[in-house]
């Protein structure tokens, strides 16, 4: 059998507000660890100890230790923001990526076409019923509320790792169509097939 490999992006369509956010939280972040240097820098040269040791400890480690929690929160945060997402098929395995800021990839999930349970479209009453199910964990691996041109949101049920996953994906139906080729016949929900 011939070797698949296909590969497409849900991009963010409305990025400006987006990478806004992305870079007012890497402000916040940088500017939390800055004071948490200065504050290092003047407690070493400026501050003078007076009386209890353990008391003049817990003043100087307090502020520094907000300054430093707060830069690490912040510097997490902003990874919330300015996400696009890429779907990886390669004959038989799915791998789906989050792309932030088009700079940092981190890998979202990955499975073999055969733990697929269900493939269907995403406003579908079946769909529906997944989403209420309890034990299954929902991954929404879009970041647009609507399909761009030429895409649709299609929804896989996904059993693996001893986990189960509703995933919400905006794509086309080239890359549905290699994972219903690669995946088993009853995949696919019932009325899949039929014209919307």
């Amino acid at each position: 059998m011939q070797e698949v490999f296909y590969e497409e992006s849900a991009i963010l369509e409305n990025r400006k507000p987006e990478i806004r956010k992305y870079n007012m939280f890497n402000v916040f972040s940088f500017v939390s660890l800055t004071l948490g240097l200065l504050w290092c820098v003047m407690a070493v040269y400026f501050y003078q100890f007076k009386g209890d040791i353990l008391l003049n400890i817990v003043a100087l480690a307090l502020p520094l230790s907000g300054f430093i929690v707060s830069g690490i929160v912040f510097g997490r945060f902003k990874n919330r923001f300015c996400i696009d997402y890429d779907y990886t098929f390669i004959t038989g395995s799915v791998r789906f990526s989050k792309v932030i800021k088009n700079v940092k990839r981190q890998k979202v999930l990955e499975f073999d076409t055969q733990s697929i349970e269900v493939i269907g479209r995403y406003d579908s009453e079946k769909y529906k019923r997944f989403k209420t199910m309890p034990g299954i964990k929902k991954l929404i691996l879009t970041s647009n509320l609507e399909p761009q041109e030429g895409k649709d949101l299609y929804y896989l049920v996904v059993a693996t790792s001893g986990q189960k996953y509703l995933l919400i994906l905006e794509c086309t139906e080239t890359f549905i169509s290699h994972l219903i080729r690669f995946s088993s016949r009853t995949a696919p929900e019932d009325g899949f097939f039929k014209k919307k």
